[in-house]
């Protein structure tokens, strides 16, 4: 099957690179310019605003030029690297997970980048400490840092004001206890019917909400050798208990992006979701919106979500260096703050929060500049390279079947560790 499995994967690369010709190989064209592939799987908004950027940096770096290649989705874009590098074509630089970049690192397929930032083109001791907090570190292995921070999010509460102040309520809920309180005052049957039709909340299936919960109650995801799941327990069995009874006395459970729909027409009081929804929500509702810092526990948490881009090994030493450029200069305070505020990412150094652009956008986004403020108590997913089949373990069969109601909290946190056990374990 996994022979099966592989041939199936280089299949598809042979036709990705049908598409968007040959990987990584040759150096420069016949012009001298360098010539890069930059594959990821931005699309949408989101696309536009990268292929603006990198049509920028071409422009201002004449002997560079990069090719923005989508793969459309984030799973396709995984099993065209990996496929890419099993053939020995991979692109010259890509999107990537952690975990993806831990299964990079461990057949040498990712290029190293402490030489890169101690080179003559690289970054000061000043700079790098500009990063936001932990974002280095979270690209470091065994001392080497081999991915560099890309696209960043962070989780936020969109509040509808108009319905708040129907019901006197003036500031976003800062707890739990006032996040279910607010909720249960926010679901009504407005037309007398008999049944709901305004909700308190609402959402997706979604992991990163009880991930964040679960760090919230001062729980944690995996155990601290990363061999174990650590979510089984009395912290993580309230996190998703509480999640279920938002989700289903005082919310509901869409499939897709319904629930920010509804809550773009008016019938949600406040949903939870990624900084970047802003810029598909945007211009398409017409009551007056903020956003605001998840509501604590124990704790504050903020479990950043996102990629990193990384560099492949097996590129030519000017491909390497020219890819170095790009990061480089994507990674810069002012193109990480025009980043940001087009898209909805964080931006990745501190500096970013007070450029122009960005105190602009915070300007227009009543909250904006708190939520992103999160940054400064973040924390992260595991890296290892199981984790990435992992955490779907956790959402399908922990979150998803205590949100429908096909098994108690405890039964569904109990099966969904078990099954994450058995990942790590192979």
């Amino acid at each position: 099957m996994r022979r099966g499995m592989l041939l199936a994967l280089l299949a598809l690369t042979a036709a990705a690179l049908t598409l968007h010709g040959c990987g990584g190989g040759g150096g420069e064209s016949t012009d001298g310019v360098v010539e890069l592939q930059f594959w990821h799987a931005m699309g949408g908004p989101l696309g536009d605003a990268l292929d603006e950027l990198v049509v920028e940096f071409n422009e201002t770096h004449p002997d560079i030029e990069v090719q923005s290649i989508s793969m459309g989705r984030y799973q396709a874009l995984s099993q065209k690297i990996m496929a890419a590098v099993a053939a020995g074509q991979p692109p010259d630089l890509a999107q990537a997970y952690e975990a993806w970049t831990e299964n990079l690192i461990e057949n040498e397929s990712a290029e190293p980048l402490s030489g890169y930032i101690a080179g003559p083109d690289g970054l000061s001791d000043e700079e790098i400490a500009d990063f936001v907090e932990g974002m280095i570190e979270n690209n470091t292995w065994n001392d080497e840092i081999y991915s560099f921070p890309f696209n960043k999010s962070v989780r936020a509460l969109y509040i509808n004001k108009d319905l708040f102040a129907e019901e006197g309520l003036e500031t976003a809920p800062v707890n739990w206890d006032e996040y279910r309180d607010f909720s249960r005052r926010l679901t009504k049957d407005r037309d007398g019917d008999g049944a709901t039709d305004q909700w308190g909340t609402a959402g997706q299936i979604s992991a990163w909400m009880f991930e964040n919960l679960l760090i919230q109650n001062g729980g944690e995801i995996l155990t601290a050798d990363g061999t174990r799941a650590a979510f089984d327990s009395s912290e993580g069995l309230e996190a998703l208990e509480f999640m279920v009874e938002l989700m289903t006395e005082y919310g509901k459970v869409t499939s897709g992006y319904e629930y920010q729909n509804d809550f773009q027409a008016g019938k949600i009081g406040m949903i939870e979701g990624s900084t970047v929804s802003l810029s598909f929500m945007e211009g398409k509702y017409t009551f007056d919106l903020a956003v605001a810092p998840l509501p604590e526990q124990k704790q504050k948490a903020c479990l950043v979500a996102g990629t990193n881009i990384v560099i492949f090994a097996d590129s030519p030493d000017a491909k390497k260096a020219a890819a170095w450029k790009f990061i480089k200069w994507f990674t810069s305070p002012e193109i990480t703050a025009r980043w940001a505020a087009r898209t909805g990412y964080a931006p990745v150094r501190r500096s970013a929060m007070d450029d122009p652009v960005m105190v602009q956008r915070f300007d227009e986004i009543e909250g904006l500049r708190e939520v992103i403020a999160q940054l400064e108590f973040a924390t992260y997913e595991p890296r290892s390279a199981a984790w990435y089949a992992g955490r779907k373990h956790l959402e399908e069969i922990g979150v998803e079947s205590a949100l429908r109601q096909q098994r108690s909290p405890r039964e569904a946190i109990a099966s969904a560790a078990a099954a994450v056990n058995a990942e790590l374990a192979q």
